[in-house]
């Protein structure tokens, strides 16, 4: 199947990847990092319409955090996925495939592997980052109450020193 693409749809086909690398790209930047979903919802749309026969594929992000999925499953289909890293443990997956009634693994061009692990390794550094800010969010807050739970301390030992000077 892949041998029989012309090169001008070889040259379509990277356009429709770069320009979904390049749309993602933008998505991860422009995220919102407490609400994530809107993000996923647009990389898995984006890529939907990079691959090759994308009226009849299925594109599905599976995360801890929620299942995107566009396109239509069959109850049979060929797929490539890819596994969602985050901090070398498997956070997800990221999958796309087609009706096996009508496909072979041979529908996937090498160069949609490629762009389904670029995409994987791209959500896994987003949620990697997601990760980061709330752990230094979780930090701040537990210096600031410590600094808090301080003060109090030496009002409450400033307060008991003035009342055992007037009482003596």
């Amino acid at each position: 199947m892949n041998s029989a693409i012309s090169v001008e749809d070889k040259l379509k086909e990277r356009i429709k990847e770069l320009t979904c690398l390049y749309k993602v790209s933008s998505y991860i930047a422009n995220s919102n990092i407490y609400d994530l979903k809107p993000t996923f919802q647009a990389i898995a749309v984006s890529l939907k319409e990079a691959i090759r026969y994308s009226d009849e594929a299925f594109v599905e992000i599976n995360l801890k955090e929620a299942t995107i999925t566009t396109g239509q499953q069959s109850k049979d289909n060929v797929y490539i996925d890819s596994a969602i890293k985050v901090f070398n443990a498997t956070g997800g997956t990221i999958k796309i495939g087609y009706p096996k009634l009508k496909y072979t693994q041979n529908a996937f061009l090498e160069e949609e592997k490629q762009l389904v692990n670029k995409l994987a390794l791209e959500i896994g550094n987003l949620l990697e980052r997601k990760q980061i800010i709330e752990n230094e969010e979780a930090t701040k807050r537990q210096m600031e109450s410590e600094d808090r739970l301080g003060i109090l301390g030496e009002i409450t030992a400033g307060i008991a020193h003035e009342l055992l000077r007037r009482a003596s």
